[in-house]
């Protein structure tokens, strides 16, 4: 493929992961200056998470009928929009978050599957690791550029003026995206020859493969859980852990927007690492090791010695974050065959996201009835981390027997080069 493309698509992934941590690091400053409640947050991610689902469940349909490309571009430019008008609200128009976060989310769902599923089946897992490392570049930078523009002496002043900078670095990928789109053309033809040489099929953006068979097959759902686990735990501490260090640790607002970035510091920095290692290592045992680093993250996060032991724990949790998610959007094709990889990472990021939909304000919710008590947060990690190494667990199991028994041309259907 296109060492262009791969680095279209590295700048896209940054721009994919802006938006990610906004919502998370701008809100304790956005709370105080507007005048509303810190758990309105967990109210706002959920109707996110409610695009995101849409979105995704959809990407199938619409990168069959306007391609990869023209998806991708869209989403960007919808979330761009959706930044802009963020940052645009005033006390007297707080409502406006809620119809402005489905747009964000609508754009952040198509562009997660298609983009996802396209790096899946077309690059090493060398290249899905570095570009969610450059996510987590994004992810990373947003909470500095809010932190920055938050009034240290104010602590809630400037938020919209760091959001809106954020949208203004999206609307230039946007744009270099609609400028590079013949990019994409070259590339598919240049696959296209080499899969006519070597006497395979051309490759099309996405079959009609059914659902029914991925409904009937029980890794299904136990991806689904251990998805919906890995998206609840990264989205809940991404999006309260500068309210906790803000309410429970005691660090003033725009220190606790500008740490917040550290446990997606911890992610980027890990995903680099992992680029190299998925040379030598599998999905399986890439996705062993990041569980069982979070998991001692997590634990550090519950030694109480002071703030900054507790964000070393964080920092932990991120990178045992690293590896995760990228080997598991690796896997698809090989859990459910590449005819399907399309199909199944749509309702896998749309059922994972629910997770975000739903998690985040049962943690808001109860965090209040326990009298703002943000301190449980890394409880919630620890109990996601747990029932996420059991369904791993469980499906690496069911996919070894499934291995034992396949012909020479069903494994063809499951396994690829790149694998």
């Amino acid at each position: 493929m296109l060492v262009s493309l791969l680095i279209i698509i590295y700048v896209t992934f940054i721009a994919l992961g802006l938006p990610d941590s906004t919502l998370g690091s701008s809100f304790p400053a956005i709370a105080q200056n507007l005048g509303i409640p810190s758990n309105m947050a967990g109210y706002l991610a959920p109707v996110v998470s409610l695009g995101t689902v849409i979105s995704s469940l959809l990407s199938d349909k619409l990168v069959r009928r306007f391609s990869t490309k023209w998806v991708t571009a869209i989403s960007v430019l919808l979330t761009a929009i959706a930044l802009l008008l963020f940052s645009f609200v005033t006390t007297d128009y707080v409502w406006a978050f809620f119809p402005i976060a489905i747009i964000m989310g609508l754009g952040a769902g198509a562009i997660d599957a298609s983009l996802n599923n396209y790096v899946a089946l077309h690059y090493k897992a060398i290249h899905m690791n570095w570009l969610h490392c450059s996510w987590g570049v994004g992810t990373t930078i947003s909470p500095l550029i809010i932190g920055s523009f938050i009034d240290s002496e104010n602590n809630s002043s400037g938020w919209n003026h760091g959001i809106l900078t954020v949208s203004i670095l999206l609307f230039a990928v946007s744009l270099m995206l609609f400028l590079t789109l013949p990019i994409w053309n070259k590339a598919k033809e240049i696959e296209d020859k080499r899969k006519v040489a070597a006497g395979e099929e051309k490759e099309t953006e996405s079959t009609t493969f059914g659902y029914a068979s991925l409904f009937r097959n029980p890794v299904f759902y136990l991806a689904m859980v251990g998805f919906f686990c890995y998206c609840a735990m990264e989205g809940t501490t991404g999006l309260w852990l500068s309210t906790y260090l803000n309410h429970e640790k005691g660090l003033v607002t725009s220190l606790a927007a500008t740490l917040g970035s550290t446990f997606y510091i911890g992610i980027t920095a890990g995903r680099f690492v992992c680029g190299p290692l998925s040379l030598r290592l599998n999905e399986k045992t890439m996705i062993r090791i990041g569980e069982t680093i979070a998991l001692l993250g997590v634990i550090l996060c519950l030694i109480p010695i002071n703030e900054y032991f507790a964000i070393v724990g964080f920092v932990v949790t991120g990178l045992g974050c690293a590896p995760i998610y990228p080997a598991i959007i690796r896997s698809t094709p090989y859990r459910f065959s590449k005819e399907a990889s399309q199909k199944a990472m749509g309702l896998e990021m749309a059922i994972a996201y629910l997770g975000n939909l739903s998690i985040p304000p049962l943690f808001a919710i109860t965090a209040k009835s326990m009298g703002e008590n943000y301190g449980i947060l890394p409880y919630f990690t620890l109990i996601l981390v747990c029932l996420m190494i059991l369904c791993h667990e469980t499906i690496n199991w069911k996919l070894k027997r499934r291995d034992a028994h396949l012909s020479d041309e069903e494994r063809d259907a499951y396994f690829s080069e790149s694998n």
